[in-house]
């Protein structure tokens, strides 16, 4: 859910152009690309098939285990600007000496409203809530190696997008910053016993997180600051850096503040993307080593403006 000016009659077919092909969001002449580590603040109708992602996680010495992840999300625009999404994904936890843990995480589903959008200054806010349905996963032994919750949670979400396109120094326009800020509310308060602080229940703590990306459109720097030729594959691209984290925020908590950089680049055509990053742990609880996330992305807009890219309203 994810692009100035050599002269004015060029620059306006251009930019009509660009809006024809790609008719997926838009903050004024900035196009959202689908981000990896955080979701986008645009509202669209799109699907990731799938993610994949591979990072060894935190070892106190010897081999890391490694966790492999094929995540799936559809989104799905109920009007214009209100729509929904659902995410799931399996995953792999190699342990050396011991048995691979595998099984599906937790569904997730989620309600976004774009309520601010600004073309000239190429901002976007949208709302959300997330809801995190337990037990629709692995649980048992391989769920809490998974680290699937056991109690369903709520999640208020807020997501924005800024252009750095009213900046008047042409090479910094095409920057484009998002992001969010989420607060999971547990349904069910981790319980510990006095003296030595195990669990006595399944419950879980409050938690903050979010994240940010910047991103650099060369989609948006031949077509808004100045063609310097290239080939229509760059003009594709979008270098991106990202940044994921996550902090307990009541206790009793048997959590930790994690912080996760990804460092890649986006290819974005008519009606798909591909991203590819290199995972950097931010501490030492996050991860031993770097990783790797990858995804292809449809949207569906472009594909079937008509029927699966349209808001349901739109179909009656």
């Amino acid at each position: 859910m994810r692009p100035h000016c050599l002269l004015v009659g060029l620059a306006a077919g251009t930019l009509a152009s660009t809006h024809d092909v790609y008719a997926h969001g838009f903050a004024g002449e900035h196009m959202f690309i689908s981000t990896l580590l955080i979701d986008d603040p645009n509202v669209a109708d799109e699907a990731s098939l799938p993610t994949f992602s591979y990072l060894p996680q935190a070892t106190d010495g010897g081999a890391a285990p490694g966790l492999y992840s094929l995540a799936f999300e559809f989104d799905k625009r109920i009007t214009e600007t209100f729509g929904f999404a659902i995410n799931d994904g399996y995953n792999w936890l190699t342990r050396p000496g011991a048995k691979t843990a595998n099984g599906w995480n937790n569904v997730v589903v989620t309600l976004k409203d774009k309520v601010f959008l600004n073309a000239e200054h190429e901002a976007i806010v949208s709302v959300g809530v997330q809801r995190v349905i337990a037990r629709s996963g692995a649980n048992g032994t391989n769920g809490a190696v998974l680290d699937n919750d056991d109690s369903s949670s709520t999640i208020p979400t807020i997501y924005f997008g800024k252009g750095f396109g009213d900046i008047p120094v042409g090479w910094l326009r095409p920057f484009f910053l998002t992001g969010e800020l989420e607060y999971q509310i547990a349904d069910k308060k981790l319980k510990v016993d006095p003296v030595d602080f195990t669990p006595v229940n399944n419950g879980i703590s409050n938690a903050w997180s979010g994240g940010l990306s910047l991103q650099y459109s060369i989609r948006y720097l031949s077509s808004q600051v100045k063609d310097y030729g290239l080939p229509t594959f760059v003009n594709r691209l979008t270098p991106v850096v990202e940044l994921s984290w996550s902090s307990p925020a009541s206790k009793p908590t048997q959590d930790t503040t994690q912080y996760l950089f990804g460092v890649g680049v986006n290819y974005t055509a008519t009606d798909y993307a591909v991203g590819l990053e290199m995972l950097v742990p931010g501490n030492r609880e996050t991860g031993s080593h770097l990783g790797v996330i990858a995804q292809f992305h449809l949207y569906f807009d472009d594909l079937f403006p008509h029927s699966l890219g349209a808001p349901i309203v739109d179909w009656f």
